[in-house]
């Protein structure tokens, strides 16, 4: 009878570890029902492991315009960083997450390149499934320096974006809500970025393999590939880096 009861004792634990386990991933996914604004396709605030896949086709633009002490203002974006790949650029523009991740490793490349960056101001225009156009990142005053390194933690943990350096999802029908449309040179920005890549110490050369695209890649001025630098997380130097940069003022104007 102990035997018994000792066995239906472990059959309990293990029904509700099985309880546990599959009633989170049954949950998890619907989060964003509850915890975040309606949108997800939009602004992707709880959009991973969501259940949303092949429900969207968005497209657009985003550039920043950092601000340095100065008053010097640079524009940059995914599209003209050698440090990505062709999938890594599709990601980084028109997802919010992977877009704050280049944002941190734009501020980063500044830091080691001895710029004393005061803010990075988003640009951007996206349509979602044929709607009208409209800014995703945004508003244009915003400073994503204030939002790097704590994005989309759980309420109560953290605060949403939606209304802050997000916006919510626009109408699916009326006017066109961007202000431009792409009014940026590629080749300027391409150089901007070249530039900072090689005051930061960064180089871009082959790594012996040809004369190909692919065989070609970014350095860090300790003879690695960047990408193995952990160049997009927010460590002590890079916060320290960011609570100096935020205490100055009077910063350039459009």
């Amino acid at each position: 009878r102990g035997v018994a009861r000792r066995l239906r004792g472990r059959q309990l634990r293990l029904l509700l570890c099985f309880c546990g386990y599959f009633g989170w991933h049954l949950v998890w996914p619907l989060r964003h029902f509850v915890l975040y604004a309606p949108g997800v396709s939009w602004h992707e605030e709880g959009h991973l492991h969501a259940w949303h896949m092949k429900l969207r086709s968005k497209g657009g633009w985003a550039v920043l315009e950092a601000v340095e002490a100065g008053g010097r203002t640079t524009l940059y974006t995914p599209t003209s960083d050698r440090h990505l790949t062709y999938g890594q650029v599709k990601k980084a523009i028109d997802r919010p997450h992977a877009f704050l991740l280049w944002t941190t490793g734009l501020a980063r490349l500044h830091m080691m390149a001895g710029r004393n960056l005061t803010a990075l101001h988003p640009r951007s225009c996206f349509s979602l499934n044929s709607r009208p156009a409209a800014p995703l990142y945004a508003p244009p005053t915003a400073n994503l320096l204030d939002f790097l390194g704590g994005y989309e933690l759980v309420p109560p943990f953290g605060p949403s974006a939606v209304g802050r350096w997000l916006t919510s999802l626009p109408p699916s029908s009326g006017e066109d809500q961007c202000e431009h449309h792409l009014p940026y040179r590629a080749d300027l920005m391409r150089k901007n970025m070249d530039e900072l890549h090689t005051a930061a110490g960064l180089s871009f050369r082959s790594d012996g393999g040809g004369g190909r695209r692919s065989d070609w890649k970014l350095f860090a001025p300790n003879g690695q590939f960047a990408y193995t630098q952990k160049l997009h997380l927010v460590d002590d130097a890079l916060a320290d880096y960011l609570r100096r940069s935020r205490g100055v003022h009077g910063e350039g104007r459009t």
